[in-house]
């Protein structure tokens, strides 16, 4: 299982075209569309109840959102 510990970020990819999904600073999925990145990112951080960034093309962050699971 990847560690997820700094969460998931959807990022330009950093070694080519598209966008790519990154935990703790590994590529874990490619993509060709931001949209595509997005909804396997979201499913991602989902499964691995880790906190989820969206970027811009600048790096600058959209949206954070946590899918951590509730300590209730």
């Amino acid at each position: 299982m990847t560690s997820t510990t700094d969460g998931i970020h959807t990022t330009t990819n950093p070694n080519g075209t598209g966008w790519v999904n990154q935990g703790n600073g590994v590529v874990l999925t490619k993509h060709k569309t931001k949209a595509k990145a997005i909804t396997n990112g979201r499913l991602l951080a989902r499964r691995h109840g880790a906190e989820y960034t969206i970027h811009r093309l600048d790096g600058s962050v959209i949206q954070t959102r946590s899918y951590a699971a509730s300590p209730i």
